[in-house]
């Protein structure tokens, strides 16, 4: 038996080219945090996550590294029940979670380097290709909805889902998604993502009536998680089909939005869920319901579990520096399949995560 011999961490600041606004959050610079954890034996398995501008490595080396040191490397399960119990007092959900959970994918991509066979083979989940969704646009008020449809346009073919982000002007809104639903090819459709933008169900309703009748895959994130009730009454009185999940940490809030909110699809991010064991619960338990789930970013890890898998546009795109700073992984045309290298299949640039050593 090899065990967990040690854990390195190091975090990268890429700047956007422009701010993106998302619901009440501005955007002006990515900031990830990284794993690289090694083996008795040598072999390594890393992770990355977008830090939110949150002391994750910090978190990492302090709470979560001490309780992983010493665990069996070919039992990912078991070493995050030890991490889990180990940080309890402070981090059964929330951002020790979050490193909880950029640890045990790192441990998963040992444990498939190990048994010599690609994440999605020691998963069992098959290399299908995958329904995608690509984050295509962020609209904002110093561009026209005609550049930002032509932007989306431009890159739609293919893609399962094209996303653009919602903007809080309905009038803006109902030209954008005019356009989007007559020029989208017949096989991709488009999702507005509204960030936890609005407060409460009632003001949702009220904007999205000023829409026109857009022909939605889905309207992402409208409330906050907690407000399962609110998700309800929006799916049912809009009638356009919800999917709610990103950033969650609690297990609980995503069973609410299914059980109470009666979601379409069940939006699960694998950091911030606790890593590949915790998901890996939650997509069983979904999908004995019947509710599709889709991947929040990270498409290198969620292309290993079998479910929908969600991407920024490959190389260098201005949302999001993480495709250029990844060395292999996924293939990425329209459907997504998962690479045959053995773990999870990707490096990341030393250049950009420099990971201090002893």
């Amino acid at each position: 038996m090899s065990t967990i011999a040690r854990i390195d961490t190091a975090t990268a600041v890429l700047p956007l080219p422009a701010p993106l606004q998302l619901g009440a959050m501005t955007v002006v610079r990515r900031e990830y945090s990284a794993v690289q954890v090694t083996a008795e034996d040598g072999t390594t398995g890393v992770a990355y996550c977008l830090s939110r501008e949150a002391p994750m490595a910090e978190i990492v080396d302090r709470l979560v590294a001490p309780h992983t040191v010493g665990a069996d490397a070919d039992d990912p399960a078991a070493a995050w029940e030890r991490m889990l119990r180990g940080s309890a007092i402070v981090g059964r959900v929330g951002l020790v979670r979050r490193a909880l959970g950029l640890v045990d994918i790192a441990l998963w991509d040992i444990a498939a380097r190990r048994a010599g066979m690609p994440l999605w083979k020691l998963l069992g989940t098959g290399d299908a290709p995958r329904e995608s969704m690509l984050v295509a646009a962020y609209p904002s008020a110093d561009r026209a909805p005609r550049e930002v449809a032509d932007e989306v346009l431009a890159q739609a073919a293919g893609w399962t889902n094209v996303k653009i982000s919602r903007i809080p002007d309905p009038a803006y809104m109902r030209e954008l998604l005019a356009v989007l639903s007559a020029e989208l090819p017949a096989d991709t459709r488009p999702v507005v993502d509204v960030g936890f933008g609005w407060p409460d169900a009632p003001t949702a309703l009220a904007e999205i009536a000023q829409w026109g009748d857009p022909q939605l895959a889905w309207l992402e994130d409208p409330l906050l998680p907690e407000d399962a009730a609110g998700v309800a009454r929006i799916r049912r009185e809009s009638g356009l089909a919800v999917a709610v999940g990103d950033e969650v940490t609690d297990p609980a809030v995503l069973k609410a939005l299914v059980e109470v909110g009666g979601v379409e699809a069940l939006r699960l991010d694998v950091v911030a869920l606790g890593g590949v064991t915790p998901a890996r619960e939650m997509i069983a338990w979904a999908t004995e319901r019947g509710v599709p789930v889709s991947g929040h970013v990270y498409p290198e890890v969620t292309a290993h579990l079998g479910i929908g898998v969600e991407t920024f546009a490959r190389g260098v795109n201005p949302y999001d520096p993480a495709p250029s700073f990844i060395l292999g992984g996924p293939s990425f045309e329209g459907l997504v399949r998962p690479t045959d290298a053995t773990g999870l299949g990707f490096a990341l640039d030393p250049a950009v995560f420099r990971f201090e050593r002893d």
